[in-house]
């Protein structure tokens, strides 16, 4: 085996523990909920992360269009996050800008583990391939 070969497995199995992680954390979040209350956010930002191990098995057959998947759920996610905050605070009277807003959402570990495990997915992709010349 190759380091080539060795790092893509690694990142494919780090890719997949992120996958169940984020997964574990929408059915969490769904427990808790209250979706009485802005209920169409609130529904997008339970089930977005509980699509991620589906999204990542899918990575076996389709590749591409898993990262390409796994980028959409994640900036969907960041943009329902960053509603429901913006929600937040706003009612509190401590909102700044939006732009802050959705910067603190990004800084959060669910949104910066839904990054990673999209970029993982890519690099995965990138280190599988094989160089033509």
């Amino acid at each position: 085996m190759t380091l080539r070969r060795i790092s893509a497995i690694v990142y494919r199995v780090l890719t997949g523990a992120g996958s169940a992680w984020v997964t574990a954390y929408g059915v969490y979040a769904y427990t808790g909920a209250n979706l009485s209350i802005d209920t169409v956010t609130m529904s997008l930002y339970c089930f977005l992360p509980m699509l991620s191990l589906p999204v990542f098995l899918l990575s076996f057959w389709r590749h591409r269009a898993s990262i390409a998947a796994h980028f959409a759920m994640a900036f969907a996610y960041l943009i329902s996050y960053s509603m429901l905050n913006w929600r937040t605070c706003a009612e509190l009277g401590y909102c700044s800008t939006v732009a802050a807003t959705v910067r603190e959402t990004f800084a959060t570990r669910p949104v910066l583990i839904t990054f990673a495990v999209a970029l993982l997915n890519l690099l995965t992709l990138q280190l599988a391939r094989r160089k033509s010349f």
